[in-house]
């Protein structure tokens, strides 16, 4: 259990160091890249919550 979670916020981690340095680089405006934080985040919190769910090791 505690691997998929810190597997989890590893990936979010990852994920927002990508956007960041995306914004940083004048890639994205800053709208984009909280919109793409907030979607990041949503996204792993629904993948956490299905993995508790519904993977039979758990």
């Amino acid at each position: 259990m505690a691997y998929l979670e810190e597997s989890t916020f590893l990936a979010f981690l990852a994920f927002s160091i990508f956007f960041l340095v995306a914004y940083k680089l004048d890639q994205i405006s800053f709208v984009a890249f909280v919109v793409s934080l907030i979607a990041t985040a949503l996204v792993h919190a629904a993948f956490y919550m299905l993995m508790l769910k519904y993977w039979p090791l758990f």
